[in-house]
């Protein structure tokens, strides 16, 4: 995947409907967390992380239509991320599991999807509580 390359999305993002063009940096910094950073706005930016590093259960529920959309052929080609919030106590951060960004990495394509089937929560712990 080049890092350079932007993700059209098509419909933009909720809140951002006319910017469209997106690219995902890599920041060791922030590893494993990665900014989902706006071309058009570079203003505008967004915390994202794979869902397995933390629910490694996550299964969103995909339909044709979503994997039509984004003309995803193989489940190789399909990335999944959420967006997070970053607490100022880190351990409290955050993410956005009801509305998961898929990425279709050869084509350059994405879209948030809004999950309305309550299996997800918009603000579940990335990190496990400490018994």
């Amino acid at each position: 995947m080049d890092q350079n390359r932007n993700f059209i999305f098509e419909s933009g993002l909720p809140g951002f409907p006319k910017l469209r063009k997106f690219r995902l940096e890599w920041d060791e910094s922030l590893a494993p967390l990665e900014w989902l950073v706006c071309a058009e706005d570079p203003d505008v930016r967004f915390i994202v992380v794979n869902p397995m590093l933390f629910r490694p259960d996550y299964a969103p529920r995909l339909t044709k239509e979503h994997m039509k959309a984004l003309n995803i052929n193989r489940k190789e080609d399909l990335r999944i991320l959420v967006m997070v919030t970053l607490n100022e106590y880190y351990e409290k951060s955050t993410a956005n599991l009801a509305s998961p960004l898929m990425f279709n990495v050869n084509e350059y394509r994405a879209v948030q999807l809004l999950l309305d089937d309550g299996m997800y929560s918009h603000s579940e712990p990335i990190f496990a509580e400490e018994a």
